[in-house]
């Protein structure tokens, strides 16, 4: 029981920090299902309304989105388009590149960045962020590399869960909650 909450207090002291949030695609926001069509094109994708939803209130409370997804995907784009996310690079096979770039460009400190991923292609760009965070269902060699592993698979809300889990470690989830009440 100490160990757990030890590792708890590490991600929220680390948490508490964070002003940015960069996530994966494939697996994070969806559940890492790719539909074709017969001419060969993505037909859809599925993404959680929750997660939709958690944009907006990371947006209301000054979080930035970064989303870095290693397929180059139209429907991504165009989901990410329609929640106003402004910084979504698709087709990055160098992760840790592209988010080097950015951080550098935005003038950010890792400590201030948290990274979602589940797969492979993230764990260099993790090595970048503070906050490292896999969805339930990550690849078993992610999850060992990560500060945390949220409650929910992939396509299943695990943006909205990382955003909450921010803004409880920074003391700001109750105050935004009341707008609702």
């Amino acid at each position: 029981m100490k160990i757990i909450r030890r590792v708890a207090r590490a991600v929220t002291n680390a948490a508490k920090d964070i002003k940015v949030i960069v996530t994966d695609v494939d697996g994070v926001l969806t559940d890492g299902t790719v539909r074709i069509d017969e001419e060969g094109r993505e037909s859809f994708a599925q993404f959680n309304i929750l997660d939709g939803f958690a944009v907006t209130i990371a947006n209301d409370c000054d979080l930035k989105i970064i989303v870095i997804s290693g397929r180059k995907s139209l429907c991504t784009e165009a989901r990410c388009s329609k929640l106003g996310i402004t910084e979504v690079y698709t087709g990055i096979r160098d992760k840790a590149a592209k988010l080097n770039e950015v951080i550098q460009r935005l003038e950010l400190n890792t400590s201030q960045v948290a990274y979602i991923g589940d797969d492979l292609l993230d764990l260099s760009a993790m090595s970048l962020a503070r906050l490292k965070i896999a969805p339930k269902n990550a690849v078993d060699f992610v999850k060992q590399q990560v500060d945390y592993i949220t409650k929910a698979s992939g396509g299943g809300g695990v943006f909205r869960e990382v955003v909450e889990l921010v803004l409880k470690a920074q003391g700001r989830y109750a105050s935004y909650m009341q707008r609702y009440i």
